[in-house]
C-alpha cells in the first residue's frame, strides 16, 4: 500500500516536501493527528511520505464504495461508525465503535502508529475545524487503561499549493512528539475532563503545523508573497504564517499587509503578461542563457514527441471524462475524485490495450502494451509541461532582447516585495531566508 500510495501521489503532485520526519519516534506507540482538507488524498500523502506506516481510522461509509473497499482493506483502515451515519440511534454507533477503539489500542500496544483526522470531516476552510475527542480517548485509554508504556502524540500539517490542481506542490510538516504521562492523574480523577484537555492540547499541536488563516483568500495571497520572499516550501509556509499574524496586529499593520499583497499581485500580473515567471527574474535573464535553454528544451521535446503523441491518444477520452467529472465535487474532494477516477479509467484503458496485444502477439506483447500506457502518459505530461515552459522561454528571450529596461523595473519591484515582507514579518518571526 505504501508503494501504491507513493506511485499515485508522485503522478498527481509535481513535488511533495516533508519537514520534521526525523521527529517521528521510530518504534514507540504513536497517535498521529492531521488536518483534513483534501479527502482521501490526505491519507495517501501520509502513507507515501511518513517514515512509518500509519493505520488510519476512517468513516465506515467509505467501505460502501465498492471500488474503494478493497484498497481500504489493503491499507488496514479501521472503520469508525459516526452517529450521523448510523441507521439507528447514536448509541448503536458508539457500541459498534468499541471494536475500532479496541483495535486502535491493540495497535498501540504492539508499538504501532494510529493516525486520525480529528476534525472528522474533509473541508475547504482555511483553518482547523473543531476537533473530535477520539484521538485523545485512544491515547489515554491505551496508556492508562491498558498499561501501554511510552504512548506519544504527534501532529502532521498537510499544506497544498493548490489541492485540486494536477501537478501542483504539497508540504507535510511534522511537529514534535509529546508524551502523555502528565495526564495520568487527571485521567484517574475525571476521564471525561482529561479527554477534553488532551483534545485541546492536540488542537494546539496541530495548529502549529497546519494552515490557520482567516480566509482561503488570505491564505492564497500570503502564499504568493511568500513564494517570492523565501526559498523552499517550509520557509515559505513560515513567511505566510508570519504575514497572517502581522495582519492581526491592528489596522495599520493590516493595511501594510494588504498593500504588500496588492503590489505582489500587480508584479505577478506584469510578469505573466511578459511571459515570465518569478523564477526567471530571480535567476537572472540574459539572451545567451535563454537561447541555450530553449535549444535544450526544443531538442528534448522533439525526441519525445512521438511517444508523447501516443500517450495523448491513449489518455484523451478518459482524461476528458475526468476533466468534466472533476468539476462537480467541492474543492476538498476534487483531487480525490480526479485521482481515483483517473486511476480506474486509465487502468481500464491499459488493460484493454494489453488484452488486445496479447491476443494478437502473445504474452510479452500484452505485458509491453500494459506498461506502454502509463509510460506514454508520463511522457505526455512532461512534454506538455516542457512545451508550456518553452513558450515562456521564447517570449522571455524576446523581452530580454528588445525591452531590457522593463527587466530592471521588475527586478526593483521584486526586491521591494522581498524587503517589505522582511520588514513586516521580522517582529513576528525569525529572520527570513534570503530571497531567491
Amino acid at each position: 500500500m505504501s508503494r501504491l500510495a507513493r506511485l499515485l501521489v508522485r503522478v498527481f503532485f509535481r513535488r511533495i516536501d516533508v519537514e520534521g520526519a526525523e521527529r517521528m519516534p521510530a518504534d514507540q506507540p504513536l497517535v498521529l493527528v492531521a488536518n483534513h482538507v483534501n479527502g482521501l488524498v490526505d491519507g495517501l500523502v501520509l502513507m507515501a511520505v511518513l517514515p512509518r506506516y500509519p493505520r488510519f481510522l476512517g468513516k465506515a461509509t467509505l467501505y460502501r464504495i465498492l471500488p474503494l473497499a478493497p484498497f481500504l482493506h489493503l491499507a488496514g483502515v479501521v472503520p469508525v461508525h459516526r452517529a450521523k451515519d448510523a441507521e439507528g440511534a447514536s448509541g448503536r454507533a458508539v457500541t459498534r465503535n468499541d471494536a475500532a477503539f479496541r483495535t486502535s489500542r491493540e495497535l498501540l500496544a504492539a508499538g504501532g502508529l494510529v493516525a486520525l483526522f480529528p476534525e472528522g470531516i474533509s473541508h475547504d476552510e482555511a483553518r482547523l475545524q473543531p476537533l473530535r475527542t477520539g484521538a485523545a480517548r485512544i491515547a489515554l485509554g491505551a496508556a492508562f487503561d491498558d498499561g501501554v508504556a511510552g504512548v506519544r502524540t504527534q501532529a502532521a500539517g498537510l499544506i497544498y499549493a493548490d489541492k485540486a490542481r494536477f501537478r501542483s506542490h504539497a508540504l507535510v510538516r511534522i511537529g514534535p512528539a509529546e508524551g502523555i504521562e502528565q495526564w495520568e492523574q487527571a485521567y484517574e480523577d475525571d476521564p471525561v475532563a482529561a479527554v477534553r484537555a488532551l483534545t485541546d492540547r492536540l488542537g494546539q499541536q496541530l495548529a502549529a503545523v497546519a494552515p490557520m488563516y482567516d480566509s482561503r483568500q488570505d491564505e492564497l495571497a500570503y502564499r504568493r508573497v511568500a513564494s517570492i520572499a523565501a526559498d523552499g516550501p517550509a520557509a515559505q509556509d513560515d513567511v505566510a504564517r508570519a504575514l497572517s499574524d502581522a495582519a492581526r496586529q491592528g489596522p495599520a499593520a493590516a493595511a501594510d499587509v494588504a498593500e504588500l499583497t496588492a503590489s505582489t499581485q500587480r508584479y505577478e500580473s506584469d510578469l505573466s503578461l511578459l511571459g515570465l515567471s518569478d523564477d526567471d527574474l530571480a535567476r537572472g535573464l540574459t539572451p545567451a542563457d535563454y537561447k541555450r535553454r530553449i535549444g535544450r528544451s526544443a531538442l528534448t521535446a522533439a525526441v519525445t514527441a512521438p511517444l508523447a503523441a501516443m500517450g495523448a491518444v491513449i489518455h484523451l477520452v478518459p482524461y476528458q471524462i475526468m476533466k468534466q467529472v472533476g468539476k462537480r465535487p467541492s474543492e476538498g474532494m476534487r483531487a480525490t475524485v480526479k485521482l481515483l477516477g483517473c486511476t480506474a479509467l486509465f487502468t481500464a484503458v491499459y488493460s484493454a490495450i494489453a488484452i488486445r496485444a496479447y491476443r494478437r502477439r502473445g504474452l510479452l506483447a500484452g505485458v509491453a502494451g500494459f506498461l506502454l500506457g502509463p509510460l506514454s502518459g508520463y511522457v505526455t505530461v512532461r512534454w506538455a509541461e516542457r512545451m508550456d515552459r518553452l513558450g515562456g522561454l521564447a517570449q522571455a528571450r524576446a523581452v530580454v532582447a528588445e525591452r531590457g529596461d522593463l527587466l530592471g523595473d521588475l527586478a526593483a519591484r521584486r526586491a521591494d516585495v522581498v524587503a517589505r515582507t522582511e520588514a513586516i514579518t521580522a517582529p513576528a518571526s525569525a529572520p527570513l531566508p534570503a530571497g531567491r
